[in-house]
């Protein structure tokens, strides 16, 4: 029996909400959210956050005994609601994928697991698929003694050439407009890019992860901004992450956001936080830093000099 979409209340007045107080504002990107910030059912989630953000990031996890992967029905009625409400999504396939695994069949089973779930959510005709390509066992976040920089290039052997075939396969089995984003976990960025410069994907910037591993987020961001389509921004504080911007200095939040708006980024600022609360104070900071931008350009037409305020 074919699942109804559930019924969605006042979508014209959420979405004049939405699109007067961008209006307002004028971002040159999208702003975006994960999809279990208001708990785990994901049609709720798309409802709630439809009046808040324009962009929603849905995110699949998978272990040995539980996955909260979508029937076909809840992903026809996110599509639907989606398209209501103008908003455009992205996914972010299970981290505990290991496409380059030491151990062959680990490679396989990572492999065949995300070519099956970028084909399930194909309806949804996301901006891309995220995925991680964990160096040592899955790690989300990077914890004392285990971010990996050139320094530690002993640990990447064989590591890129396994990664390199892997996504040579996922590409071999999927279409063409299904676009895969690799991100920076626990390691510097500068190993993914061997990925990119042959063609196999483009690049999820997670600023939060740069900053747990001490590196500049000004510096990557202008080393890779041409390739760089979605980025994940949210707060650190030591080595706790995925916190509300709000426990970041303003001035270097700002000097971030500067910095994409002169280099005229167009992609998606996903604002991974998973409560509505940190939701709601990360959107109040972006949308002050931007108002306030646009404040100053009117009264000073030369551009903002992003590189004035020497950062992480």
């Amino acid at each position: 029996m074919k699942l109804q979409s559930p019924p969605i209340e006042r979508p014209l007045n959420q979405k004049r909400h939405r699109n007067l107080s961008r209006a307002a504002i004028r971002p040159p990107f999208k702003i975006g959210a994960p999809s279990i910030v208001f708990g785990k059912n994901l049609i709720e989630n798309v409802r709630m956050l439809a009046g808040k953000v324009d962009h929603i990031e849905i995110l699949l996890f998978h272990t040995p005994t539980l996955h909260n992967f979508p029937s076909n029905a809840e992903i026809e009625a996110a599509k639907k609601l989606g398209d209501n409400e103008g908003l455009s999504f992205s996914v972010h396939l299970p981290a505990s994928l290991e496409i380059a695994s030491r151990h062959r069949e680990k490679r396989q089973e990572s492999v065949r697991m995300a070519v099956e779930l970028i084909h399930l959510m194909d309806e949804l005709n996301p901006t891309c698929h995220i995925l991680h390509i964990p160096v040592t066992p899955p790690t989300l976040t990077a914890v004392p003694g285990q971010y990996f920089t050139t320094k530690n290039h002993d640990i990447f052997d064989g590591w890129d050439q396994r990664a390199m075939d892997s996504l040579l396969t996922i590409q071999d089995k999927i279409v063409p407009n299904n676009k895969v984003l690799v991100e920076n976990i626990n390691y510097s960025p500068i190993f993914l890019e061997t990925f990119w410069e042959a063609g196999l994907c483009d690049f999820c910037l997670d600023m939060g992860h740069l900053m747990l591993g001490r590196e500049s987020v000004s510096e990557t961001t202008r080393q890779f901004i041409s390739v760089i389509k979605e980025i994940h921004l949210h707060g650190v504080i030591e080595y706790e992450e995925h916190l509300s911007l709000s426990v970041l200095p303003e001035a270097r939040v700002s000097q971030w956001i500067n910095l994409l708006v002169d280099t005229d980024f167009k992609g998606v600022i996903n604002l991974e936080v998973f409560s509505p609360e940190d939701l709601e104070t990360s959107l109040g900071m972006l949308f002050k830093i931007i108002q306030s931008r646009r404040t100053r350009s009117k009264l000073k037409p030369e551009r903002c000099d992003s590189q004035s305020i020497d950062l992480l």
